[in-house]
């Protein structure tokens, strides 16, 4: 065996010599005080949260849990963080693998690039008792990474990307804008890439994990993407971590937009696109404008409206709020105007009152989304900015024009959907406001919409009554009103007796009805206890009308076996998903008949 004194130029002289292993080490730990070093945490966080000045610290909403108090403090002194409210803390280092949901390897080749620090190369180490090593995150990062470049390379260059080209100069997509954003095109080919990152040494596995492929009915994998634009959807810290794949030509057997599928480092509900470009004038504006697309995001910018993001994959979520809340508490929705657009719109409303973002509404009459409104004129585009309405006096306006409100009905209706949203509002302030304003709408007295909001229950307290009204889970509910009308019992389906039944009580009454037992010759105590279900029952109960219990026990069975049904679909969601990630092709067609012929038994 060597023995070797001295740091060598052979960076995996370490498995051979001891000193050299010394060395090495000291080479990573200079690394990382290097790093730490050159980047200040206070400006590295402030790209994340915004910090305020306490003192000789700095402090914010904490990122990792939800709080309206600030309780995240930043020491520039000691180049550390801590949260008093969930505990966590750390240096630089700890907040990039908590914030971006990294490994140390990637926290460290992350920093790195931003310190300008050139890493040297190294075989698999640790370093404070974590593993630098490449981690499967480390792979779907390069994978990620190269389809990038492979999908932005065809779309500038090959022959067979000149209508992908000519789409989006159509579209007003110039070519510096195509560099910026490296938006690319995947061409209509099953395996493409699939070739392409297998020369490189991936596997199909790997890729599919990426979420870059699709596993086939006869377990063979292709291309998620053909014949798409490609637009690349970066983290807060701007590395690739998925795809939204667009169709040249709107097709109606084919979806216009397909995303990758979530990953290791990509969660849909959790993402938001062009955010990591954006941040930085949206800290800067006070403001953010979310819109619904890529394009629309990519128009805005192009634009010079920099402060823009857009969803991506999915409907706005209360999480990607929460981030977006990060930078700024004034957020600008821009929704398209179809019944799909105002239920979004309205939820996103909901979402920014209960947690205290001050939401606008963007207005674009006469166009239809905010691209072909900044394609007519720029200006367009900035001055509904500027005019841009609160989102619940939106929403009330938005209600008069659908119902008007000349009669009682009309305030009735508008009333009963508005009333509920007020109720969320926890500042006083605010909350008199909107009362003042749907009273000035309806023409109605603000001691009646006062009155009326006091009678209304609020998310909390629905909730609360609905548990009330549970008081009986679903089986008790069932036998309280087979012991309320003991007829009921010939309608119960034969497969409700194989359900495992909790309540002792019901599994008595059930195991009785399905021997045809004599229910009045069942134990004192379990009649006792079914007279208190059926009395329950009743008491939610309008008995006056007619059929009433029938229909309710209807209601339930069927109810019931739908719920059933759900979730013996996402059980097998989960297990198709876990045998997908293990690459298990035999198991997944196993599930996937078993899941057909669990859903149509549940229909019988």
């Amino acid at each position: 065996m060597s023995k070797v004194d001295t740091c060598g130029s052979n960076p995996l002289g370490w498995r051979y010599s001891i000193p050299i292993l010394i060395c090495y080490i000291k080479v990573i730990m200079n690394e990382v005080e290097e790093i730490k070093n050159k980047i200040d945490i206070v400006d590295f966080i402030s790209g994340y949260l915004t910090l305020k000045k306490a003192g000789v610290n700095y402090k914010g909403l904490c990122p990792f849990h939800n709080e309206k108090t600030p309780s995240f403090m930043v020491s520039a002194e000691r180049q550390s963080f801590h949260c008093f409210g969930c505990s966590k803390g750390g240096d630089v280092f700890t907040f990039v693998e908590e914030i971006e949901g990294m490994d140390f390897y990637d926290a460290l080749k992350l920093l790195a690039g931003k310190a300008g620090v050139e890493l040297k190369q190294r075989g698999n180490l640790s370093y404070g008792g974590k593993n630098i090593e490449p981690t499967e995150k480390s792979r779907v990062f390069e994978i990620n990474s190269l389809a990038a470049k492979l999908f932005h390379k065809i779309l500038i260059d090959h022959p067979k990307a000149e209508h992908a080209r000519q789409y989006l100069k159509n579209r007003g997509i110039s070519d510096q804008t195509i560099r910026d954003w490296k938006i690319g095109y995947a061409p209509k080919s099953w395996d493409l890439l699939i070739k392409f990152l297998s020369a490189k040494g991936f596997s199909e596995k790997e890729l599919f994990k990426a979420g870059l492929l699709v596993l086939g009915e006869k377990g063979k994998y292709w291309d998620r993407f053909r014949g798409r634009i490609m637009f690349p959807i970066s983290n807060i810290s701007g590395q690739i971590v998925a795809f939204t794949g667009r169709v040249l030509k709107d097709d109606p057997k084919a979806a216009k937009y397909v995303n990758s599928a979530e990953s290791p480092i990509y969660i849909k509900g959790k993402t938001i696109y062009a955010l990591d470009r954006a941040r930085i004038d949206i800290r800067a504006q006070n403001s953010a404008l979310l819109v619904e697309g890529q394009m629309d995001a990519l128009a805005a910018h192009q634009a010079g409206f920099k402060n823009v993001v857009a969803v991506s994959g999915t409907a706005l979520t209360a999480d990607q709020l929460k981030i977006l809340a990060r930078y700024s508490l004034n957020i600008i929705f821009s929704f398209d105007s179809d019944t799909a657009g105002k239920t979004a719109l309205k939820r996103a409303t909901i979402m920014a009152l209960e947690n205290d973002i001050n939401a606008k509404v963007l207005s674009l009459p006469g166009f239809k989304d905010p691209d072909e409104a900044i394609k007519s004129d720029r200006k367009n585009f900035e001055n509904a900015i500027k005019s841009a309405k609160p989102a619940l006096e939106y929403w009330i306006d938005s209600l008069i024009l659908e119902f008007g409100s000349a009669d009682v009905s009309a305030k009735k209706t508008i009333s009963k959907e508005i009333l509920p949203v007020i109720k969320i509002i926890s500042n006083e302030i605010e909350k008199e406001y909107y009362t003042k304003y749907l009273a000035k709408k309806l023409a109605l007295s603000e001691s009646a919409i006062a009155g009326q909001l006091n009678k209304t229950k609020g998310s909390e307290e629905r909730e609360e009554l609905a548990e009330k009204k549970a008081g009986l889970n679903y089986e008790q509910r069932v036998a309280g009103l087979i012991w309320l009308e003991k007829k009921l019992a010939d309608k119960i389906p034969k497969n409700f007796f194989e359900l495992n039944f909790v309540d002792p009580v019901v599994k008595e009454l059930f195991l009785a009805i399905k021997k045809n037992s004599d229910l009045e010759k069942l134990p004192l105590e379990v009649k006792s206890k079914l007279d208190l279900y059926s009395l329950q029952v009743s008491s939610e109960l309008d008995l006056e009308t007619e059929g009433i219990v029938d229909k309710e026990f209807d209601s339930l069975i069927s109810s019931y076996f739908e719920k059933k049904k759900e979730r013996a679909k996402t059980d097998f969601a989960e297990r198709i998903a876990a045998a997908e990630a293990a690459g298990d092709r035999e198991e997944i067609k196993q599930l996937m008949c078993e899941l057909q012929s669990a859903i149509i038994d549940k229909d019988k």
